[in-house]
């Protein structure tokens, strides 16, 4: 008589045992899921951090002066671009790294980054000063995410926008 007592005063029943398994599988896979995601901003530089980081370089310190941030001295700019582009090397009073011959170099990215730098009419075309089309870098990828940055400038009294794009 005890053991047909102990059967029928079972605790747990089928309904219950189903319940709990479920619940901790769905627990599981939404950690695996989601844990990834939680370390993901740590883990490069990737991204908008550094295209924001080299449009403000160039805005406010590379292509003018620092005390006057987003206006770029006419010079340097064109020279920036004459020398990424392969033409000549730029003034060496200018405030970047004159011998760079990529953006990649200009930059200190990392060899699984590189960027495309242009200045933009405010209409939209890429701006020429002085027969400098300036626009340099690869061109962008098909396949990859590309992340971009904008700063509005002044160059020679001209109001123009320049983009940074990182991929």
């Amino acid at each position: 008589m005890a053991a047909s007592a102990r059967r029928t005063t079972r605790a747990q029943t089928t309904i219950d045992f189903v319940i709990g398994v479920s619940l901790f599988l769905i627990v599981v896979a939404f950690v695996v899921a989601f844990v990834p995601t939680i370390f993901a901003p740590f883990e490069s530089a990737e991204g908008p951090q550094t295209a924001d980081r080299i449009a403000t370089s160039l805005s406010a310190d590379r292509l003018g002066d620092p005390a006057d941030p987003y206006l770029l001295n006419e010079t340097c700019t064109t020279g920036l671009f004459d020398q990424l582009n392969g033409s000549s090397d730029a003034d060496p009073a200018c405030r970047f790294n004159t011998s760079a011959d990529t953006t990649a170099e200009l930059f200190a990215l990392d060899g699984t980054q590189d960027a495309n730098v242009s200045v933009h009419e405010l209409d939209g075309g890429v701006a020429t000063i002085d027969d400098t089309s300036l626009a340099a870098g690869p061109a962008l990828p098909e396949t990859q995410s590309v992340t971009s940055a904008q700063r509005v400038v002044a160059i020679g009294g001209q109001t123009y926008r320049l983009v940074v794009r990182v991929w």
